[in-house]
């Protein structure tokens, strides 16, 4: 039947009453405990503070003129503090002239009586202000609840975005080791090139997401190689020119497909497949672009694909060191982008790490940033 209509707590409502004449601080007294509700009496303005934070009333009723602290400054100082400013404040003094009461409401009281009191009125003021009270209480409690319900409802939504999202990649990286199944070597491979790829990409101070992205899109350089001939692909010595070109051409099938997707990281790796052989200089393929013509993606993966390669045996050579692949790499900066050879200098002990840690691991695990 109350389906929709507001709940009011059935708590009873306490009245703070500051007056330092005891005649009224009786009257005021003797008229709540008439309506029903709780009372504590104070006598000046320095022990309403005191005894407000203790209290917790939901009205205060305060005179004006007291000693050591008016009920204009105890009203300013409630008003102005966050935890006390919603409780409200009812003025009652002998003052009548039009400034006492302005001020009185500019101080931030919520309504003012003169005395002496008419009784009526003082019961009808203080149910009124009451109502009001609750209403608000319910309000800020109700607020509260929407907003705990958004928070958990947002935290929901979250865990299953992150769900969704690593599952979506794990996907793409069991297809990606589909697609290097063929070649035993290489089962590592993917997995490490994340790595040096989102410990280069960070280095560079790129943003965190874009590091996320690379980190993410970086093992799809080589899906392309699923449409090139075993006989090529695991050949164990030199490649001709004609299967060396057949061999380039993983660049462009990797790009196809993956290309048209909305998904961030599939647009990134489809730059990565393109553009992972081109060089800084202009030497690489497919397309022979050069400089930042190159995706900053395709950058960084040049340099760790070699370093990867040279660290790793293939049907046509076999594992080198940290050192000599170093050494190597220094002989052909020419290829990289001078900003991202500085970059691996730097934190080249890290690479070899990297290599040492993850050589013999074939299964695919996310990094922990």
């Amino acid at each position: 039947m109350n389906e929709g209509l507001p709940i009011f707590s059935a708590k009873q409502p306490r009245i703070l009453i500051a007056d330092d004449d005891r005649f009224y601080l009786k009257i005021y007294a003797d008229l709540v405990a008439e309506m029903g509700f709780d009372c504590m009496t104070v006598e000046n303005g320095l022990e309403a503070l005191e005894k407000f934070r203790k209290y917790h009333p939901d009205l205060l009723i305060i005179d004006v003129v007291m000693p050591g602290m008016s009920g204009f400054e105890v009203t300013r100082r409630l008003k102005e503090d966050p935890l006390t400013m919603h409780t409200p404040v009812l003025i009652v003094t002998s003052l009548s002239d039009k400034e006492s009461k302005v001020n009185g409401l500019e101080y931030g009281a919520d309504e003012l009586l003169n005395k002496p009191i008419d009784e009526a009125e003082f019961k009808v003021r203080v149910r009124n202000i009451l109502k009001v009270k609750k209403y608000e209480d319910f309000l800020v409690e109700h607020g509260k609840m929407l907003e705990g319900e958004v928070m958990s409802k947002t935290a929901e939504l979250e865990d299953a975005f992150e769900k969704i999202k690593y599952g979506y990649i794990e996907t793409v990286y069991r297809l990606t080791l589909a697609a290097e199944y063929r070649d035993k070597e290489t089962g590592g491979h993917i997995k490490r090139i994340s790595l040096y790829s989102q410990l280069l990409a960070r280095s560079l101070g790129l943003k965190e997401q874009e590091v996320e992205t690379i980190f993410f899109a970086s093992p799809m350089h080589d899906v392309g190689k699923i449409g090139i001939p075993d006989s090529i692909l695991l050949k164990p010595g030199a490649h001709t020119p004609g299967e060396s070109a057949i061999m380039k051409m993983h660049t462009v099938i990797g790009a196809d497909i993956l290309r048209d997707s909305d998904s961030g990281i599939l647009k990134t790796a489809q730059e990565i497949a393109l553009n992972h052989h081109e060089t800084w200089n202009g030497e690489g393929y497919p397309n022979g672009i050069r400089g930042e013509e190159i995706p900053v993606s395709g950058r960084v993966v040049h340099l760790v694909d070699i370093y990867d390669a040279l660290r790793s045996k293939r049907p046509y050579k076999d594992a080198f060191d940290h050192g000599k692949s170093t050494g190597i790499i220094d002989g052909m900066k020419a290829r990289f982008d001078p900003v991202i050879y500085e970059a691996y200098r730097d934190c080249s002990e890290e690479f070899k790490r990297l290599f040492d840690e993850n050589r013999e691991e074939y299964k695919l695990a996310r990094i922990t940033t």
